[in-house]
């Protein structure tokens, strides 16, 4: 199914076709957990985020846009109900140990077991991004979204997604420049 069949499968849901959106769901469910994953760190939670995504996407079927895409859709979905658990637990002092470890080989590039101690390390250094940063860098790297998508989901202009990718990757190179031991 690609992205011109979407249209034609949303009208099939819109129709009462439950077996339509499950194609839906299976076209895209990995997509959405590895973003809730990416925010939010923990797989669990992340896993509650997407089927949430899910739910709300169904019951709002109606109010999608068919000029538009809907992959980028579903995710602005995830991403918000991503914010709005981060917002609930009131700190997200709690996901960077466990963000810093499912995201350390993406950010440095090992191909190789890490060392342990590369969490500890990287814990910090993902508190200097911002969230918007490290959700930039995410959906660029673990999904290849180009900027325009990234805004997209994101809500801002696309060269503001581009300078969150670029803010992030120059505040990880500086700080893997001045850090080499590694």
């Amino acid at each position: 199914m690609g992205p011109t069949d979407d249209g034609q499968t949303i009208a099939r849901c819109l129709a009462g076709e439950r077996e339509a959106f499950e194609m839906i769901v299976n076209k895209y469910q990995a997509g959405v957990l590895s973003l809730a994953w990416s925010v939010l760190g923990n797989r669990a939670e992340a896993e509650d985020v997407t089927q949430e995504a899910f739910f709300r996407a169904y019951m709002n079927l109606r109010n999608f846009d068919c000029a538009k895409g809907f992959k980028n859709w579903l995710y602005a979905i995830a991403y918000k109900r991503c914010l709005d658990r981060i917002k609930k637990e009131k700190t997200e002092k709690k996901y960077w140990p466990r963000m810093a470890e499912s995201m350390t080989r993406d950010l440095i590039g090992l191909e190789t077991e890490p060392r342990r101690d590369e969490s500890a390390v990287l814990g910090p250094l993902l508190k200097k991004l911002t969230f918007k940063e490290r959700v930039a860098l995410s959906l660029s790297m673990n999904d290849g979204y180009t900027a325009a998508e990234t805004a997209e989901v994101l809500h801002c202009a696309e060269s503001t997604a581009r300078v969150y990718v670029f803010n992030a990757k120059r505040k990880l190179r500086k700080w893997l420049e001045r850090n080499p031991h590694v």
